[in-house]
Formats: structure tokens, sequence, C-alpha cells
């Protein structure tokens, strides 16, 4: 089964429009994610958190995966900035179980991740970005 054919969701709609984790991890991934434009070799990058190189097929410039528990994924979707747009990261869930799954835990291996993404481009880049160096 490809990327495009599983159910992608986002924080929100698995914990519903009362959840509160949603706004954190959103935060928290803006603030890292104009980093990522550092990315020399998405399929290092994927090799390098435990992920796979994923396509969704809507022109994004990379996505990837990583199985976080049995039966749940997080799925990374970046977007290199261009003259229109600034560099967005987005992050969505897919999997069987996401539905038994707390929204706090998955922001928090969320925010994992993308630490451990920065970590990759601190030690891949000569002069990497200063939040690099804070995770």
């Amino acid at each position: 089964m490809s990327l495009g054919d599983k159910k992608l969701l986002s924080l929100r709609e698995i914990e519903g429009p009362m959840g509160t984790h949603d706004g954190f991890m959103k935060r928290e991934v803006e603030r890292r994610q104009e980093a990522l434009a550092y990315v020399d070799d998405v399929s290092k990058l994927a090799g390098y958190i435990g992920g796979k190189v994923e396509s969704l097929g809507r022109g994004e410039t990379w996505a990837m995966s990583k199985e976080i528990f049995p039966g749940i994924e997080i799925i990374f979707v970046y977007d290199q900035a261009d003259e229109e747009f600034p560099s967005r990261l987005r992050v969505l869930y897919c999997g069987e179980r996401i539905r038994y799954t707390r929204g706090e835990d998955l922001a928090d291996l969320t925010i994992a991740c993308v630490n451990q993404m920065l970590r990759y481009v601190r030690e891949t880049v000569a002069d990497p970005p200063e939040i690099c160096m804070r995770v």
C-alpha cells in the first residue's frame, strides 16, 4: 500500500477539537522547519532517523515516514521555500492503531523525531542554523 492510499490524519483530527497538543506541536515544528532547507540528501536523513523516503505525489520537496509503534507512523512532508511561500514542514499520522494513542505521546515523539533531523543537519552542514545547536 502506497502512502497515497493510506488515510492520513492530523493531530487535531486524532485528538478532536478540544485537544491541546496540536497547537504545541505545530509551534515547536515551526521553530525548527527552516533548518531542514539544509538537508542535502533526504534518503540519508530518512536513514538517520530510522524512517523511509515516501512520496505523496502532491509536489512536495520530500516526504518520509517513521514507524514509532507497531501500526503507527508519523509522516513528515516538507516544502522548500520559494519566492511566494516560506518553507513548511507538515506532520501527519497513519496506521490501524493511531486512534489508541494519546495526542501528548504523538506530539512528544514528533518533536523528538524533528530534533533528530536537526542533529543530522548539525552533523552534515559546515555552518548549521542556531536551532540545530540547541537540540
